[in-house]
């Protein structure tokens, strides 16, 4: 049993570990955007490198939590939503890095029209992974708090899908009176639409810490 608690406890703190560097994947993606913004590659092709980097740290450290579930962490009740878990937060800085090489690859000079919406759509999915963060954080700590937490992910998700369709409402418009053209409008909505993907992901995981939360209540 002590081993058992041993074990349970490095995965926390993996768990922490985990979350906290797909967090800072996204506010890298966020950096990333800053860049694309006024045109300057040169820094979007640095940030998408150190950014990649975050994101094979990421998958590093869900392989050791998932070596620790094998070796026994946690009850077997307990262990295929906890891998789950682990697997739907790593989704979240596969599609950051994702996004951000589709921004690399665009070369596109971004219109200053919507720009606005942009940044408030990338906010608000930073926030939803701060959330999620925290989420993940209480989980075995304050149970209440983490439900909270997921609900308040939830909320955001509705959120960024009002700013994701306005978005591509301008995107369309733009082109309709022929301030870009086909290829830009298409770049533009695929990264919009892999931007709303990361919110996506975020609440999938915080689904799932309320399903780990409902089993331990009992």
């Amino acid at each position: 049993m002590v081993n058992l608690f041993r074990k349970e406890s490095q995965v926390e703190k993996l768990a922490k570990e985990h979350v906290e560097i797909v967090h800072r994947s996204i506010h890298k993606l966020k950096t990333v955007l800053t860049y694309f913004y006024i045109g300057d590659f040169e820094k979007v092709d640095k940030e998408v490198a150190e950014l990649s980097k975050l994101e094979h740290d990421a998958d590093e450290i869900r392989r050791m939590m998932e070596l620790e579930y094998y070796h026994g962490a946690f009850l077997p009740f307990d262990r295929e939503d906890r891998i789950a878990l682990a697997e739907l937060v790593d989704s979240i800085a596969d599609m950051a890095e994702e996004t951000a090489y589709s921004i690399c690859l665009s070369r596109l000079n971004f219109p200053k029209k919507g720009q606005n919406d942009f940044e408030k759509f990338v906010d608000v999915i930073c926030e939803s992974v701060s959330v999620l963060t925290q989420c993940v954080e209480k989980l075995d700590k304050d149970m209440g708090e983490s439900i909270a937490k997921a609900h308040q992910v939830e909320y955001l998700e509705d959120e960024a899908d009002a700013i994701e369709r306005k978005i591509i409402k301008t995107l369309y418009q733009l082109y309709k009176d022929e301030k870009i053209d086909l290829f830009t409008l298409l770049e533009l909505k695929n990264i919009t639409i892999k931007l709303g993907t990361i919110v996506d992901r975020a609440e999938n995981a915080s689904d799932r810490a309320l399903i780990i939360a409902a089993k331990r209540r009992g």
